[in-house]
């Protein structure tokens, strides 16, 4: 789901809406398919797509002073890892 929200529709959003635009003006899907300025369009989805991506990256994430924890095998169980912030002791 993350990859879709993240990748695959920035990439799309761009030629989906201007084909839904320019169906509603000349009534049909598919010449409005046809007549699209592909080039462009795939254009602005690689650029939508990093735009998302650049700014997911700088926004998410632990803070910068914070300890990866990796899992470990305990007990038979997988216990996940985690992001430790500073200053709190690590068991």
């Amino acid at each position: 789901m993350r990859q879709a929200l993240t990748i695959i529709l920035p990439l799309l959003a761009p030629a989906l809406i201007y084909i839904w635009l320019k169906s509603r003006g000349t009534g049909s899907f598919r010449i409005a398919a046809k007549d699209a300025p592909w080039v462009w369009l795939a254009g602005a989805g690689v650029v939508l797509a990093a735009v998302v991506l650049s700014v997911w990256g700088l926004t998410s994430g632990g803070p910068t002073e914070s300890t990866y924890k990796p899992a470990v095998f305990k007990d038979g169980q997988v216990v996940p890892g985690e992001v430790v912030p500073k200053g709190e002791k690590q068991p």
